[in-house]
């Protein structure tokens, strides 16, 4: 079982449910206010039911979309990791991998262990997709929505092709481009679509930022792994960059987010500020606790940014990991007040 939770790769897991959580907290601004919706033809479902004019509650709708939207990404990023490590593992890029993480400094490989079979890796990864595409086909047939099914297969096929298949883009030095439009637009803007039939200028900005933490998640495993990578002959970024350019990028990569969601802790504040004289008890819960949330945020950077230059990757990679999460809280308390 423990081989098994290790072949979920559960640090990776955050950069799934983080942009998800981004395009709920947009999509609920877009609904919460009815003009808003007013501008939307035709009209969706939940801006229809924001009408004061129809008794009919938007939110369980929100509620259950929402699950479902969650759903699809996270058992697709399961899929993704356990079709990765059935593709590395056949190539034999994760040989030397099958010892403990313990061990290696580095996180356990399903296929290389001798422990499971490559199909049974391969098996796991396509009943995790199908969960996907059962909540995703959910999501379509309430919404109505069924172009996004177009969308869905473009998910499955990117997932594959990373380092699956004959010429695997993830091998090219591509996995970044993947990542920042699929961890990113597409999860974040896909989301709030379904939920408001609509983006935002808000939702773009999440996107943005989504696509480019999770741009640096994949950045600290590449950079952990550059030296066995160049051998494999698998070129990704960090091997094509080299290993201090490819440290340099990281860090751009990540800070350049990092100091935008900085910022975005204080807009509860001002909101609060700006909105009446009077004591606003709820927009001031929610500018404390971005602030504070701000704070935890600071602290994971620092650890994240020491461990790289340290080349803990270890502990890098969980550290990169919950800073998107972390953002993703900021981003909803700020939608949050916005909203009051």
């Amino acid at each position: 079982m423990s081989l098994w939770i290790s072949g979920l790769r559960p640090k990776t897991l955050p950069a799934s449910i983080a942009p998800v959580l981004v395009g709920i907290a947009a999509g609920y601004h877009i609904v919460k206010d009815p003009a808003s919706c007013g501008a939307v033809a035709p009209q969706p479902v939940a801006c229809v039911a924001s009408d004061p004019t129809v008794a009919v509650s938007p939110w369980p709708q929100f509620a259950l979309l929402s699950i479902l939207c969650v759903l699809v990404a996270l058992f697709l990023q399961i899929a993704a990791n356990f079709a990765n490590d059935y593709s590395d593992g056949i190539r034999g890029t994760d040989e030397g991998r099958g010892a403990s993480e313990a061990q290696t400094a580095k996180p356990q490989r399903l296929t290389v262990s001798g422990m499971v079979t490559p199909h049974q890796v391969l098996a796991a990864a396509g009943v995790n997709a199908l969960i996907a595409c059962l909540a995703g086909i959910a999501a379509i047939a309430i919404t109505g929505y069924w172009g996004f099914f177009i969308l869905g297969v473009l998910c499955l096929l990117a997932g594959w092709f990373y380092v699956g298949g004959k010429h695997p883009y993830g091998y090219a030095g591509f996995g970044e481009v993947g990542v920042f439009l699929f961890f990113g637009l597409a999860a974040v803007l896909g989301t709030e679509y379904v939920l408001a039939g609509r983006i935002n200028g808000e939702g773009v900005l999440g996107a943005v930022l989504c696509g480019l933490f999770s741009c640096a998640i994949l950045m600290v495993n590449n950079l952990r792994d550059v030296d066995e990578d160049k051998v494999s002959g698998k070129m990704t970024l960090g091997v094509r960059l080299g290993r201090k350019n490819a440290k340099t990028t990281l860090f751009v990569t990540y800070l350049a987010p990092f100091a935008v969601t900085i910022v975005m802790a204080f807009v509860p504040l001002v909101a609060v500020i700006r909105r009446s004289m009077g004591v606003n008890l709820v927009g001031l819960v929610l500018a404390v606790l971005a602030l504070l949330v701000a704070a935890v945020c600071v602290k994971a950077m620092t650890g994240m940014v020491r461990s790289v230059n340290a080349g803990n990757f270890v502990k890098a990679l969980p550290m990169c990991s919950v800073t998107v999460l972390l953002f993703a809280l900021i981003f909803i308390l700020m939608e949050l007040s916005l909203a009051l």
